[in-house]
């Protein structure tokens, strides 16, 4: 019998099959089998329900990615400040293949392989939860439906990650409390939010590890002081208000930045706000300073030098 050699035009003409096209597109024999296996494989799946979609919720502060799977090209976005979750929801199957070669025929066979969404979902229960180290804050459940329409006492079935005697991976489906559960992820996610933080603490006091400390951490410490789980941001964390405020010009005298709304320079005495400064008594009228006035500025001047005269002869009458 001759032997057929496969090459990687042929591998990608019959991966093509993988879509679930048509059979009758199709003249190679191989991608018409493809297309028969993928279809058969779809409707075993619809029949026992098999690819109903799995929603994932993310507690945590930046977005969870699976490395290293051609099944997870996209990222569940971080959970906002002041919101409980994010919500995610796989809706499809996601499809690979095995290559098995060729038959007693010298037919080329791609048999499809389905990632159903609860296999998925379990891969980031595994990621997050199950495995050490795992850092918390994220939840899967099989369904579509709102996890805020959930009562006290609802249940929801979470797909996790189990293995044989053999060691062979699959996944189990667990009924569980939505809510005693969303609070054992939260409080697994707390804990590592504060060891984070700890590491953040000691690297930000060593000069040789200060770049250590990123964004992520600094979104933790926010999230921290949110959840009641610290009392203050760490000093290496901007104020969130303070993020976006103009920061002050510096002196043009001598370089120096000085403390938003300074009147004067400590560093070299340049008076930044002359009408302050002159209310506030730190020059006296007619000073070189006042060259620098506007009109208006006048005027406000000579409002208060007047208000100061009139004073001044009350209190010293002739």
């Amino acid at each position: 019998m001759a032997t057929v050699v496969i090459t990687p035009e042929m591998q990608r003409a019959n991966a093509e099959a993988l879509l679930g096209q048509d059979p009758g597109k199709f003249r190679d024999p191989g991608q018409r089998w493809t297309v028969k296996r993928y279809a058969e494989i779809q409707r075993l799946l619809k029949q026992a329900e098999a690819d109903k979609p799995v929603t994932i919720l993310n507690l945590n502060p930046f977005p969870l990615k699976i490395n290293g799977g051609v099944f997870f090209p996209e990222e569940v976005a971080p959970c906002p400040p002041g919101k409980p979750y994010t919500v995610h929801v796989i809706r499809e199957t996601r499809w690979g293949h095995k290559d098995l070669g060729c038959d007693a025929q010298n037919v080329m066979q791609m048999e499809p392989v389905p990632a159903i969404p609860l296999v998925l979902a379990a891969e980031y229960i595994r990621e997050y939860v199950q495995q050490d180290g795992g850092f918390g804050g994220v939840l899967c459940y099989v369904g579509d439906h709102e996890p805020s329409t959930i009562k006290k006492g609802g249940t929801i079935r979470v797909p996790e990650v189990a293995y044989s005697d053999r060691g062979e991976f699959y996944v189990e489906v667990r009924e569980r409390d939505f809510h005693e559960t969303l609070h054992a992820i939260r409080s697994k996610r707390n804990t590592s939010i504060l060891q984070r933080l700890q590491s953040a603490n000691a690297w930000y006091e060593n000069d040789s590890q200060r770049m250590n400390v990123n964004d992520t951490h600094r979104d933790l410490a926010r999230l921290a002081v949110e959840e009641g789980l610290i009392p203050e941001l760490p000093r290496w964390v901007m104020q969130a208000n303070t993020l976006t405020e103009k920061q002050p010009d510096p002196c043009p005298s001598c370089a120096a930045i000085p403390k938003t709304g300074a009147i004067m320079c400590v560093n070299c005495g340049q008076i930044f706000d002359v009408v302050a400064a002159y209310k506030n008594t730190r020059i006296a009228y007619g000073a070189v300073e006042m060259d620098r006035l506007s009109v208006e500025e006048w005027k406000t001047v000579n409002q208060i030098k007047a208000e100061r005269d009139k004073a001044k002869g009350k209190a010293n009458p002739s």
